[in-house]
């Protein structure tokens, strides 16, 4: 079998858009026992680029054929799966004499299947995977808080410690609830919707609005003489809130972006606040239970004493992984780590730093790097 004939063969196993041209350039160098940073130096593509492609390549193999394909095994894998079919220059299936036709295999590509494949890190863990760590304490103090009246929950951490991959879960268990849920990721609004007050809420509304499938009504509701955050409150309590008669779990994720200019946080943190405290009397504002999924920075305005939410809500703050996580989640990797020994050195480099920990394992798992080239791109 030639890197042709391979290439012919994944190209009918795979999804059809699978193969982006950057992958087949990775398949066909790989195939020639390139190392990514020589594909990457000879194409001009960035190393990590085209690193990544090839984890999603080998994964999307691993899908579709049942077994895990690396860069290290994913010839033997295709020699030993079809090697044995005689494949001429000709399309595969052909009927010319001599060429036989190739045995796809019966499973179809399935969605559910890459829980049991490792994501290459930096995103949230997919639900349902096996390589999320639960932290029973953390989730379960988390599912009782959104079940509370008018609830405010804050997630918070630093930098990729998991939050994102915890709200998931969170808004899953809601749906399961019963609850209707609204996760506004604040990433996607323009510059210049936090230009204003005004403007950002009119914003925030649409977005809540659309999400719940309610047509938006604000100039409804809206007036200069109210005030921003009086007719927000008024277009919630008054024509919002009482469409739904269920629970709303409504995540405000990468409050960050909010933090980040100072006045305008502090408007929205004494408007949800407000919210916070009127559920006491007001019933529509029962329905919300608040989540706010930011970092923890000591340049966090949220870290100040004067900040409206100090004192209210559910905090709940991720720690790093222990030992024991780390060597549940090394076992996950199919890494057979029975002692505590490679645990211990790989927690003397990275600390139980969630992402740090998983770029270790998945460069274990993958081979596509060495464990202390890794370990030193992902600490600088």
């Amino acid at each position: 079998m030639n890197v042709e004939e391979a290439l012919e063969i994944i190209e009918r196993i795979l999804p059809p858009g699978t193969l982006t041209p950057v992958k087949v350039l990775v398949f066909r160098q790989a195939w020639m026992n390139k190392e990514y940073g020589l594909i990457a130096k000879e194409s001009g593509y960035d190393v990590g680029y085209v690193r990544e492609a090839g984890a999603q390549l080998w994964r999307s193999l691993s899908i579709v054929l049942k077994e895990p394909v690396k860069k290290k095994n994913f010839r033997v894998v295709l020699q030993q799966r079809f090697g044995s079919q005689a494949i001429g220059s000709q399309a595969i299936g052909s009927q010319a004499i001599g060429v036989r036709s190739l045995p796809i295999p019966s499973v179809p590509y399935r969605s559910d299947l890459p829980s049991n494949i490792p994501d290459f890190p930096g995103g949230p863990v997919p639900l349902h995977s096996k390589f999320y760590i639960d932290r029973p304490t953390i989730e379960s103090k988390a599912y009782t808080e959104i079940t509370k009246l008018g609830s405010l929950l804050h997630i918070k951490s630093s930098a990729m410690m998991g939050k994102s991959s915890l709200l998931l879960r969170v808004l899953e268990h809601a749906k399961e609830l019963g609850y209707r849920v609204v996760n506004l990721d604040f990433k996607q609004a323009d510059t210049e919707t936090f230009a204003s007050l005004t403007r950002f809420l009119r914003w925030f509304c649409t977005n809540v609005s659309h999400q719940l499938d309610i047509a938006p009504r604000l100039d409804h509701y809206w007036s200069d003489d109210t005030g921003s955050k009086s007719s927000c409150t008024l277009y919630f309590t008054r024509y919002l809130l009482p469409q739904i008669n269920v629970p709303i779990v409504l995540a405000l994720n990468d409050f960050d972006q909010v933090l980040s200019h100072p006045t305008l946080a502090q408007e929205i943190s004494l408007l949800l606040r407000s919210w916070y405290e009127s559920a006491k009397q007001i019933e529509p504002l029962q329905k919300l239970r608040l989540i706010l999924v930011y970092t923890d920075t000591s340049s966090n305005c949220l870290q100040t004493h004067s900040f409206p939410f100090n004192g209210i809500g559910q905090v709940i703050e991720l720690p790093e992984f222990n030992m024991l996580q780390v060597q549940t989640l090394a076992q996950r990797y199919g890494l057979g780590w029975e002692s505590s020994e490679p645990v211990e050195q790989l927690m003397s480099r990275v600390g139980g730093h969630p992402y740090l920990v998983q770029l270790a394992l998945y460069g274990l798992w993958s081979q596509s790097l060495a464990l202390e080239n890794l370990l030193h791109d992902s600490c600088r």
